[in-house]
């Protein structure tokens, strides 16, 4: 029996051939040996569709609402901001550090046409939750089939 490999290169700019979640459940099981206290990192987000809309789940505990930009361009979503260290704490008594501070950036293309109009942003527990409308030309319509 013969097998056949197949070959994709990575591109010149990536850094591994690994997708953002792949890379980020690796991390996240084996943990991060390289990780710093600071420096950028993307937050987990659930993405949730309905014929109305989109929704987005960001977790973003300890970070405070006035510290998170939410934008929307071209049907990307972006969420971008800060979380800092401990306010009254310094890292040199720590032992094991494994929440990630500083920037973050997540940013989210969504499928359909959306209405730039629509947008809802609300915080609690951590969780930030961002609703997006669907323009009406991307709802599902239903066509009335004509008789003779």
């Amino acid at each position: 029996m013969a097998r056949e490999v197949l070959r994709r290169s990575v591109p010149a700019g990536a850094s591994t051939p690994w997708p953002d979640d792949f890379q980020r459940i690796v991390q996240q099981f084996f943990g991060d040996a390289d990780a710093s206290l600071a420096g950028a990192f993307s937050p987990a987000l659930d993405v949730e569709e309905t014929e109305d809309g989109f929704t987005m789940h960001v977790e973003l505990p300890g970070v405070k609402p006035e510290e998170v930009d939410v934008s929307l361009e071209e049907n990307v979503l972006t969420v971008s901001g800060t979380r800092d260290f401990y306010d009254d704490k310094t890292a040199d008594g720590f032992r094991r550090v494994e929440r990630r501070f500083g920037s973050f950036h997540r940013a989210v293309r969504l499928p359909d046409r959306v209405d730039p109009d629509h947008v809802t942003a609300s915080y609690k527990d951590g969780l930030l939750t961002v609703t997006v409308a669907k323009a009406e030309s991307a709802k599902p319509r239903r066509i009335q089939v004509a008789t003779d």
